[in-house]
Order: structure tokens, then C-alpha cells, then sequence
């Protein structure tokens, strides 16, 4: 058993939202794929394009004013959130990918950044005097996600300085280099 999460927490800017956090799901990665039929050909086949556009939602107790003045923004006008996880290695394996009784219990970081909008923000309704749901925040917009493990980035989608580093490769150097004014 490994990665077990055993602790979250996030960001929004500088703010703690530690006893607030009621749920996050970080944004799913997808590719955006492209039919392609070989002229003569008998079958079909989608090839991968762009990566596609990325959301994230996170739940919230209570409604928050530094939270909700976070909507309405313009691009340019970025939050950045930022998502911390502890995760438990219970029986880490050796190198040989053997899990003795002497392997000991790790612990591993890690911290995905985004930079976006919040372009939804639905506060849950109240019965009577307690609220019936979570105020539910969708981050949509991101020009920035940055997912480091171990200190180690696992991928790194920067739009704005067109940046993709996956497993610590970065893809755009030469295109970047050569595109240089």
C-alpha cells in the first residue's frame, strides 16, 4: 500500500483554508483527440492533440468573503491556489521491489499550484437554520498547473510562458529556444 493521502490542505493566495475544506477534486488531465482515417484504410484511429482545458472544484463549510470576492475576475487578474498532500508509503518497496519487514514507513510531499479564475461559485441552500450543502467552487481558466512530488515536477503546464515538463522533461525548450526574439 503507498500513496495513501493522509493529510490535505489548500491555498487560496495566502489564505489557509484548513478549517474550512470540505472536498477537492484537482483537475482531470485529458488530451483532446483527433479522428484519423488512413485514405484506403479499413479502421479508424484518434491521435492525441492539445492538452485539453483544465478545471478543478473544491467544497467549502460556510460562506467565505475572501473566497467569494475571488469570483468575477478578469484574465490577467490570476488566484493562485495551491494544494499541499501528505502521502503514506505503509510498505515501501526496496529497489529490488521487495517489501521486507524492514522497510520502514515513508512519508512523501506533495503540491499542485494552479493559476486561474473562479468562474463558479454556488453557495448550498439552508434549511431551517444549518446550511443542506458545502458552498462549491469551480476553478476554471488555469494558465498555470504545477504538480511537484518530492520536490520532483511531475508536470508543469505554464500557458503563458508556453512551458510543458512532464516527469521533469522539458518538451517546449527547443521550440521555445528557436521561436526566441
Amino acid at each position: 500500500m503507498d500513496r495513501i493521502i493522509r493529510g490535505a490542505n489548500w491555498y487560496c493566495n495566502e489564505v489557509n483554508q484548513r478549517l474550512r475544506i470540505d472536498e477537492t477534486t484537482l483537475p482531470e488531465l485529458s488530451r483532446e483527440m483527433l479522428p484519423f482515417v488512413m485514405g484506403g484504410g479499413w479502421f479508424g484511429l484518434e491521435l492525441p492533440a492539445e492538452i485539453a482545458a483544465l478545471t478543478c472544484e473544491m467544497a467549502v463549510n460556510g460562506v467565505h468573503e475572501d473566497l467569494k470576492t475571488r469570483f468575477g475576475r478578469e484574465p490577467g487578474d490570476w488566484t493562485t491556489v495551491t494544494y499541499y498532500e501528505n502521502l503514506l508509503n505503509v510498505f515501501p518497496a526496496a529497489s529490488t521491489g521487495e517489501t521486507g519487514s524492514a522497510s520502514k514507513v515513508q512519508m512523501r510531499g506533495r503540491v499542485v499550484m494552479l493559476k486561474g479564475l473562479l468562474n463558479g461559485y454556488a453557495q448550498g441552500g439552508v434549511k431551517g437554520q444549518k446550511s443542506t450543502a458545502p458552498t462549491r467552487l469551480r476553478w476554471s481558466s488555469i494558465v498555470l498547473y504545477h504538480d511537484i512530488l518530492d520536490g520532483n515536477t511531475v508536470h508543469k503546464f505554464d500557458i503563458p510562458n508556453n512551458v510543458l515538463i512532464i516527469n521533469g522533461v522539458n518538451y517546449t525548450a527547443e521550440h521555445n529556444r528557436i521561436i526566441a526574439a
